[in-house]
């Protein structure tokens, strides 16, 4: 999980456990979740999602733990989010992807299901 470091005012990118049915709405809201503030999920087998900051409604920095066999790598990732609203885009900025030369800048994409 993400803190404040009191003496240097620092935010911690250390990424520990799977985060669970984390509800990501904009900062100060209170109450219960509304259409469209995320859900995010990867408390199941193979999930690997730690952390995710609120950017915008529709964008979210992503942290991904790291792989266990390997921790100074981070090449997949695989998480659940609900509570979208119909027809709702969102940009998932993976913060901490450890491949520089991904596949993906050669046209290939995550799989989605909706």
């Amino acid at each position: 999980s993400s803190g404040i470091n009191a003496e240097y005012g620092l935010v911690s990118e250390e990424v520990v456990g799977n985060v669970s049915k984390l509800c990501v709405g904009p900062p100060g809201y209170r109450g219960p979740p509304r259409k469209g503030h995320l859900i995010f999920d990867a408390n199941f087998e193979s999930g690997n999602l730690g952390r995710v900051d609120y950017i915008t409604e529709l964008e979210y920095d992503i942290f991904i733990r790291p792989d266990t066999c390997n921790p100074r790598f981070r090449v997949w990732f695989y998480f659940t989010v609900e509570n979208v609203k119909t027809d709702q885009r969102v940009i998932f900025n993976i913060v901490n992807f450890s491949k520089t030369k991904s596949l993906y800048r050669e046209g290939m994409s995550p799989v989605v299901r909706s």
